[in-house]
């Protein structure tokens, strides 16, 4: 059922015509939701890669990156304050400002991993969302559409409504 689910896509047949008048028969690309979410779960921004959402990759992928990274810089620097603060004395005020400093490096570095899995279920969610919608413009007919035209008058205006 999984691995079903894994490889399988929609796929449409589209018919070509060659320039040598041969009937050419291919397969259009139509990403999976699944996959797509799987994949931005497994790797930042591969599902939208996927999904050939071109834009939405970059930004995943250097806001996870960045909010790793600073989770990852304030983790190291409140190790560090760790140490220092067990090599000085307990009660001095040397002591007690490293233990604040400590706990606002933890608690900086929480933010960051709470941002980080936040920005990673957005990127999940994206991903499903954009390879669900993919080709949406193609297949969206708009109910309204102006035409401007000239005639030997001046301009002609057609609004049409579509029901």
């Amino acid at each position: 059922m999984f691995s079903h689910a894994l490889y399988s896509q929609d796929v449409q047949s589209v018919v070509e015509q060659s320039e040598d008048n041969v009937i050419v028969e291919s397969k259009a690309f139509t990403p999976d939701p699944t996959v797509s979410a799987l994949l931005s779960g497994a790797i930042p921004g591969a599902g939208q890669i996927y999904s050939r959402a071109w834009w939405h990759a970059p930004i995943f992928i250097l806001t996870e990156g960045y909010c790793i990274w600073r989770a990852y810089d304030a983790n190291s620097t409140a190790d560090s304050l760790w140490k220092l603060r067990n090599s000085l004395e307990p009660g001095s005020p040397e002591y007690e400002q490293t233990g604040i400093e400590f706990e606002n490096s933890t608690i900086q570095r929480n933010t960051y991993l709470w941002l980080f899995a936040g920005v990673k279920l957005l990127d999940i969610v994206d991903a499903y969302v954009s390879a669900h919608l993919y080709k949406f413009d193609e297949k969206m007919t708009p109910p309204l559409t102006v035409d401007f035209t000239t005639s030997s008058n001046g301009f002609q205006f057609a609004l049409n409504i579509q029901f």
